[in-house]
């Protein structure tokens, strides 16, 4: 289940892309798609080779079109328990990851930081 409703999901992704264009990066749209563990790992295999789920994957958008991003809600919710977080806190956090991918940053100081701001913004954006 996932902890954020439709509209507090749409609410947090249109701020990240208004910060991320704030950045200098801009990301015009992005369609979300929540999944099971199945069905990320069926993608994970099929995009990236790669054995099993992962808790998000990006695909960038071609021009004028949307990015997308994929997250499963059942590894949301086992890296919650693991590490002891928050689920609306771990959720902005995946997303923002995403979104750093969307910009087109690869891991690293520049990505950290614009997904600081990305996860802030919508956290003061969606505080309950």
């Amino acid at each position: 289940m996932c902890p954020l409703d439709r509209r507090e999901l749409r609410h947090a992704l249109e701020t990240m892309c208004a910060t991320v264009a704030a950045a200098g990066r801009p990301v015009e749209s992005v369609d979300l798609y929540l999944l099971d563990d199945a069905g990320m790992a069926a993608a994970n295999a099929r995009h990236l080779g790669c054995h099993g789920p992962t808790n998000v994957l990006s695909f960038p958008g071609a021009a004028g079109m949307a990015g997308s991003l994929l997250l499963s809600l059942d590894t949301l919710a086992r890296e919650c328990l693991l590490y002891g977080q928050d689920p609306c806190e771990h959720l902005l956090r995946l997303l923002a990851h995403g979104m750093g991918h969307l910009a087109g940053l690869d891991h690293g100081p520049e990505m950290d930081a614009l997904c600081a701001a990305c996860r802030d913004a919508a956290e003061a954006g969606n505080a309950r």
